[in-house]
């Protein structure tokens, strides 16, 4: 493992890093206080603990931004029930919030990320976050259940769109990806909407590494493709850290 991935990975001196990330995200706040928008989503996008600290204007920018992006595209709309695989703290509620879906449901391994997002959307009676008890090594070592086997805890076609954001780049093989991708088209409706974002060689060097997991472009077409039409695809031209590949799918 390359040395920038075990720093990522261990993230060396845990508290230093938090409190750097306080200090950065008090300042948001402080340069955006005369901005309603931010201060009216304080509350859940300031406070977490555990996952992803977020700083709130751009956290808000982006949840904004990308479900606009899908709702331009079709594959969601104002009424729609959303499941959110990977949620983690909750940023991406924001903006499907906000288009006015029926419901949202958040997915996460990380049980503090759960435990934070559900008090801290417990004013929104149609969003609710559950905990799913697999193994990552990155995001939760403990898992009792091994990812190849992971079931979401959902009755077939329960939802109208399912998003997967930063999920398929930390999952280590394609066996998992192909488990993840048949369980999202189960509990997806019958030509309901998805998103997903990888990392794909090329431009990258395939890895296993959970971390960053990079597969080979046409291996994700391939399993993606068995039971999703590819709509759109954009992103990835570079080797970036953050530079994904974005999935724009319909269920088959």
């Amino acid at each position: 493992m390359a040395l920038r991935e075990i720093v990522q990975w261990k993230r060396p001196f845990p508290r230093a890093r938090w409190l750097a990330k306080q200090v950065l995200v008090r300042w948001d706040l402080f340069a955006h206080r005369k901005d309603e928008s931010v201060q009216r989503w304080r509350p859940v996008l300031v406070g977490a603990r555990a996952g992803h600290v977020v700083v709130p204007s751009v956290a808000l920018e982006s949840s904004r931004r990308e479900a606009g992006d899908f709702a331009a595209r079709g594959l969601v709309r104002a009424g729609d029930r959303v499941l959110d695989v990977g949620a983690g703290n909750g940023r991406q509620a924001i903006g499907l919030i906000e288009l006015g879906v029926g419901s949202y449901t958040g997915l996460e391994v990380v049980k503090r990320s759960v435990e934070y997002a559900n008090a801290a959307f417990a004013s929104f009676g149609s969003v609710h976050f559950d905990w799913l008890d697999v193994f990552n090594p990155m995001y939760n070592p403990h898992g009792s259940q091994e990812p190849d086997k992971a079931s979401f805890p959902y009755p077939d076609g329960s939802f109208d769109f399912v998003v997967a954001l930063s999920l398929y780049t930390h999952l280590e093989n394609l066996v998992v990806v192909a488990r993840y991708a048949s369980e999202t088209s189960r509990v997806l409706r019958a030509s309901g909407g998805a998103f997903m974002t990888f990392f794909k060689s090329p431009p990258n060097a395939v890895t296993a590494s959970a971390v960053r997991t990079v597969f080979a472009e046409r291996d994700i077409r391939e399993i993606v493709g068995k039971r999703f039409v590819v709509e759109d695809a954009a992103g990835c031209e570079t080797t970036a850290f953050h530079d994904q590949w974005r999935l724009y799918l319909r269920k088959r």
